[in-house]
């Protein structure tokens, strides 16, 4: 059987007309002429459709490429060690996706690894936030084929909860939308991950889906940056957690 070759990652920045051209800008540089990815792709919401539509959309336009896609949200900065740190990860058995920018799902300080999670989250309403996402392409091609606003996730107690919550109809919940797509249709790859140390750090001070929502508890937990300047893993090992690759 012939060995096929191993597709680029696929980059694509999700932004809005108003945000964060500056870091659109630089994310997109630095996975330009990488060997390992294909030239960044940027979707913008011009219509105001919303993160979930727009996720979606701009999922779908990654997926011409029939590779991995690395999703990325334009209110992040990235490591410069990001692009070859990405490029020799492997997704693991029955993960579905890893998290580059963790939030809530793995405590700070954990040793460097990569960790398994429920897509529902620690709450198991859906993960938190889709800043850096490696999506495995059967999650693409799953993810262009079931339907992200079927009555089965309107019910969900994720979707029922943010929408009593924000008053917005669900237009906004991609992350959790996106998790209980992998959760209820990912098959084989149903697993959520986190790797550790976040390559990306979250700096979307005023969030553009939800006005006057600041920072918070949408702080990067575990930032690269912030661990080399503590030397937080030259204390510490890999303990128990998967490793990627």
């Amino acid at each position: 059987m012939a060995i096929q070759p191993i597709q680029p990652i696929q980059p694509v920045i999700l932004t809005t007309p108003q945000r964060m051209a500056q870091h659109v800008a630089v994310l997109a540089a630095a996975y330009s002429g990488h060997a390992h990815f294909a030239e960044p792709m940027i979707y913008c919401d011009e219509r105001e459709d919303g993160a979930a539509v727009s996720t979606r959309n701009a999922i779908v336009m990654a997926a011409a490429g029939s590779g991995h896609v690395l999703f990325l949200e334009d209110d992040i900065v990235a490591d410069a060690e990001a692009p070859d740190v990405i490029s020799r990860v492997e997704l693991p058995p029955g993960v579905a996706v890893i998290s580059f920018c963790d939030m809530r799902e793995v405590p700070e300080y954990a040793p460097p690894g990569l960790y398994r999670c429920s897509p529902l989250g620690s709450d198991g309403r859906g993960w938190w936030g889709n800043q850096a996402l490696l999506i495995h392409r059967d999650t693409v091609a799953m993810c262009l084929r079931e339907d992200w606003f079927s009555r089965r996730i309107e019910d969900s107690r994720g979707i029922r909860t943010h929408k009593a919550t924000y008053d917005d109809e669900g237009r906004n919940c991609s992350d959790i939308r996106l998790a209980l797509l992998i959760h209820h249709h990912g098959g084989d790859r149903s697993d959520y991950a986190v790797h550790v140390p976040s390559l990306f750090k979250h700096v979307g001070h005023e969030s553009a889906c939800f006005p006057g929502r600041g920072m918070g508890e949408r702080e990067t937990r575990n930032w690269i940056a912030d661990r080399r300047k503590y030397h937080v893993d030259a204390r510490r090992t890999a303990g128990d957690a998967d490793r990627a690759g």
